[in-house]
C-alpha cells in the first residue's frame, strides 16, 4: 500500500477521476485498480519514468514501452487513458495518476489510508490496535503505513487524509520549545 495520492497534482487528479468515475459506471472498478497497480510500479522505476517524461523521446516509442509494461491485458478504460495522454503529450502525470485513482477508489470503499512513524519498528498487533482507534475515530476503515522515524525519540506520528496527529516526544519537545520562544519574560526586579 502507497499514500502518494495525496501527492497528484489537480490535472492528474482530474484524469484519475475520469477514469475512476468511467470504471465505476463499467462495474471495472477491480480491473483499473489492478491495471493502476502495473503503472505505478512501472512509473516507480526511475529509469522509466525519466524516459516516459522525456520530451525528446518519439510519441511512438513512448507508446510502446507503456504498451510492453503496462501490457495489451489491460482494461480497455486503462488503455484509453494511456491514448489520452499520449495524444495530449501529457505523460508525465503517468506517475501522480495510480495514487490520485487509489484515493478515489479509497473514499468510495469508506477507506482512509495514512502513514503512521515511529522511532522503532512497529509490531503488527501494535499498528492493528491503532488503525482500529483510528477507524473508531473517523468512522471509516484506517489503513495505516508504519514507518520509522528515528529522529521522533518515542510515541507515535500518525498522518491521516492529509492531517498529522503527532503523539511523538519530538512533537511535544518542539511545542514546548516553540511556547518558550513565545513567552514573554515578566518584569524584572529593582535588584537585577
Amino acid at each position: 500500500m502507497t499514500t502518494t495520492g495525496s501527492f497528484a497534482g489537480p490535472a492528474a487528479r482530474r484524469y484519475a477521476r475520469a477514469i475512476f468515475e468511467a470504471a465505476r459506471s463499467a462495474g471495472a472498478l477491480e480491473d483499473v485498480a489492478a491495471d493502476m497497480d502495473v503503472l505505478e510500479g512501472v512509473t516507480s522505476d526511475s529509469s522509466i519514468s525519466e524516459w516516459i517524461a522525456d520530451p525528446r523521446i518519439d510519441d511512438a516509442k513512448r507508446s510502446s514501452i507503456l504498451e510492453r509494461e503496462v501490457g495489451a491485458k489491460a482494461h480497455s478504460l486503462t488503455q484509453n487513458l494511456l491514448q489520452v495522454l499520449a495524444r495530449r503529450r501529457r505523460h508525465s502525470l503517468l506517475s501522480e495518476i495510480p495514487g490520485a485513482f487509489r484515493g478515489f477508489l479509497d473514499a468510495h470503499s469508506g477507506r482512509v489510508c495514512g502513514v503512521v512513524e515511529t522511532p522503532l519498528p512497529m509490531d503488527d498487533a501494535a499498528l492493528q490496535e491503532l488503525e482500529k482507534a483510528f477507524s473508531e475515530s473517523t468512522g471509516k476503515q484506517v489503513l495505516l503505513e508504519s514507518t520509522q522515524e528515528p529522529s521522533l525519540l518515542g510515541g507515535v506520528r500518525v498522518t491521516l487524509d492529509g492531517v498529522r496527529y503527532d503523539g511523538s516526544v519530538r512533537g511535544r519537545l518542539d511545542t514546548i520549545q516553540g511556547r518558550l520562544a513565545q513567552a514573554e519574560l515578566g518584569p524584572r526586579s529593582q535588584n537585577s
